[in-house]
C-alpha cells in the first residue's frame, strides 16, 4: 500500500488519503477541533425573539424622540430668519420674549451701528425677557448701575400665529429720557391680554441708552461707515423695525400694517423714525405721545460738549473706551456739569443757562435736519405717513417736582412760574400765565383742582388777575404752602 501525504498550513483542515489496491476507499481523518459560533446553533425561535426585542427598542427610541420634540402644554414655536423660538400661550395670546434682533454691541461693536444677530441652531427659549440695556436708576451720578450690553432683544405678543391672519401690528418704543427703562418694563409694555383683547400683534424691544446709545464724539467716527457718531440707539430702533418687516408675518402680523407708537422719549424716537431716511418704508403710521421734536444740537456741538465725558474716562483712543467696564462708562457721564445729562430736573421749568444736554443730534446720517425743517423745506427722504401727535395728560404728575403739588393754589402756581421763568426775562412769567390761565371751578375754596403741569387752575378766591403771586412757603422758610423738593 502506497501512502501519499499532502502537507497544508497549520490550523487548517487536512486529509490523509489511503488507497487500497483491492478496494479504492478514501478515508478522511480530522486531526483538529472546530470552534462554532453560538449563533449558528440557536433555534429559529430564539432568533425571532431577538429580532422582536430590537424592533421594540427602536420603537421606544422613536417614541421618546417624538415626545422630546412635542411642545409642552401652553407653549408655542415659531421659526424666524434667525432660528426657531419657543414662546408661551397665556391669557388668550402667544408671547415670544427675548429674541435677538442684532448682535451684542460689545467689544468693537460698542459705539458702532448694529450688526446682524448671531443665529443659533435648534430651538431657543423665548419665555422670558432678557437683560435690559445698561442704565442708572435714579438718573444721578450715585444711581444704581443695572443691565448688560448684550441687550438688543425684541418681544412679540400675538393672538394668532398663522401668517394668513395678517393682523395689524403695533410697535411700542419705550420712553425713559433715552436713559433708562426697557421694552419689558412692568406696567409699561404690551401684554398677552392686550393682544387678545385688541386682536392685534404688539412688539416691543430694547435699544441702547445714555452714553452707550447716544454718545457723540469725534473720536468715535473712526471706522464709522457714515463718518458720524452718536444716535446708536436710533440705529437700533431701525434695525428692530427691519426685523419686524422680515419676520412679523410668522407671528400672524401684516408687515404692511405696522404702526409705531411711543411716549416721552419713545415719542421723540417716533419723531426720529418719521424723519430718518434710514427708516423710510418700515411702517405705515405713527403716534407720538408727549415726545419732543426739538433737535437743537449739531453733531459738532454735541461732540464738543461731550469732551468732558472723554476727559473723565481717562481714555485717549477708541480702543480704550471700548474696554471700559460698564460702570466706568456710566460714572463718566457728566450728570450735573453743564451741559447736564441728568434728567432728574426734566419735569421742572427751565432756568436760564441750565439745560439738559442733547442726546439726539442732527448727524446728517440718521437725521438730515430738524423735523420742522425737513417738513417745511421738503428736505430729506422722510416717511410721509399718517402721524398722530399728542400730549399725555398730567404726565408730570408721574414724578412731580413739588411734594404737595396736588394742593397748590393759584398763588402757589403763579409764584412757581414767576420764580423760574423770570431768569429769561421780566415779561415771560406773565406771558406764560396768560397762556395757561385758570378756568376750572374748584371743588373747594382751599385747594386747586389740578397740578401745575396740567392747567387750567382754580383760584382760591377772585380771579387770577386779582391775585398777587404768593412768596410764602418757599423751600426752607418753614411756612405753609409751596414746598419745592430738589
Amino acid at each position: 500500500m502506497d501512502e501519499d501525504v499532502f502537507e497544508v498550513p497549520g490550523r487548517t483542515e487536512y486529509l490523509y488519503l489511503v488507497q487500497e489496491e483491492e478496494a479504492q476507499e478514501e478515508v478522511q481523518y480530522a486531526r483538529h477541533r472546530h470552534y462554532i459560533s453560538p449563533l449558528l446553533v440557536l433555534s429559529r425561535r430564539c432568533v425571532l425573539l431577538i429580532l422582536l426585542c430590537v424592533l421594540a427598542l427602536l420603537s421606544l427610541a422613536s417614541y421618546l424622540a417624538y415626545v422630546a420634540q412635542t411642545l409642552p402644554s401652553g407653549a408655542a414655536q415659531v421659526t424666524t430668519s434667525c432660528g426657531a423660538f419657543r414662546g408661551r400661550h397665556i391669557n388668550g395670546a402667544y408671547s415670544f420674549k427675548g429674541m435677538p434682533y442684532a448682535a451684542p454691541p460689545v467689544g468693537p461693536l460698542r459705539w458702532a451701528p448694529p450688526a446682524p444677530p448671531l443665529c443659533r441652531g435648534g430651538v431657543s427659549d423665548a419665555g422670558r425677557f432678557r437683560s435690559i440695556c445698561p442704565q442708572v436708576r435714579p438718573l444721578k451720578a450715585g444711581g444704581k448701575v443695572l443691565g448688560q450690553e448684550d441687550c438688543l432683544f425684541i418681544n412679540v405678543w400675538t393672538p394668532a400665529l398663522q401668517p394668513a391672519h395678517r393682523l395689524p401690528v403695533m410697535v411700542w418704543i419705550h420712553g425713559g429720557f433715552l436713559h433708562m427703562l426697557s421694552g419689558g418694563e412692568p406696567g409699561y409694555s404690551p401684554t398677552e391680554k392686550l393682544a387678545a383683547d385688541t386682536e392685534m400683534v404688539f412688539v416691543s424691544f430694547n435699544y441702547r441708552l445714555n452714553a452707550f446709545g447716544f454718545m457723540a464724539l469725534n473720536m468715535l467716527r473712526e471706522g464709522s461707515p457714515s463718518n458720524t457718531s452718536g444716535n446708536y440707539g436710533f440705529m437700533d430702533q431701525i434695525a428692530a423695525l427691519k426685523w419686524v418687516q422680515e419676520n412679523i408675518h410668522m407671528f400672524g402680523g401684516d408687515p404692511e400694517k405696522v404702526t409705531i407708537f411711543g411716549q416721552s422719549s419713545g415719542g421723540t424716537s417716533v419723531w426720529t423714525m418719521m424723519m430718518s431716511p434710514l427708516a423710510k418704508g418700515l411702517f405705515r403710521a405713527a403716534v407720538d405721545m408727549s415726545g419732543s421734536y426739538v433737535y437743537n444740537a449739531t453733531l459738532e456741538q454735541a461732540e464738543s460738549d461731550n469732551l468732558l465725558f472723554l476727559q473723565r474716562t481717562g481714555c485717549s483712543d477708541p480702543s480704550c473706551l471700548r474696554r471700559l467696564p460698564i460702570a466706568d462708562v456710566l460714572k463718566a457721564i457728566p450728570w450735573q456739569e453743564f451741559p447736564s445729562w441728568a434728567a432728574d430736573e426734566v419735569m421742572d421749568l427751565p432756568l436760564r443757562g441750565h439745560f439738559v444736554g442733547p442726546k439726539a443730534v442732527v448727524d446728517g446720517y440718521v437725521l438730515e435736519a430738524p423735523p420742522f425743517e425737513v417738513w417745511e423745506k421738503k428736505k430729506g427722504n422722510y416717511n410721509d405717513v399718517p402721524f398722530v401727535i399728542g400730549t399725555t395728560e398730567q404726565e408730570a404728575d408721574f414724578s412731580p417736582r413739588a411734594e404737595n403739588i396736588s394742593s397748590w393754589t393759584w398763588g402757589d402756581y403763579s409764584w412757581f412760574v414767576t420764580d423760574k421763568l423770570r431768569s429769561f426775562s421780566e415779561t415771560l412769567p406773565s406771558d406764560a400765565l396768560e397762556l395757561y390761565p385758570s378756568s376750572a371751578r374748584c371743588p373747594t375754596a382751599q385747594t386747586a383742582a389740578r397740578s401745575a403741569a396740567s392747567p387750567p387752575w382754580c383760584p382760591t378766591s377772585g380771579s387770577p388777575a386779582q391775585q398777587r403771586p404768593r412768596q410764602e412757603g418757599r423751600r426752607g422758610s418753614g411756612q405753609p404752602g409751596y414746598r419745592y423738593v430738589v
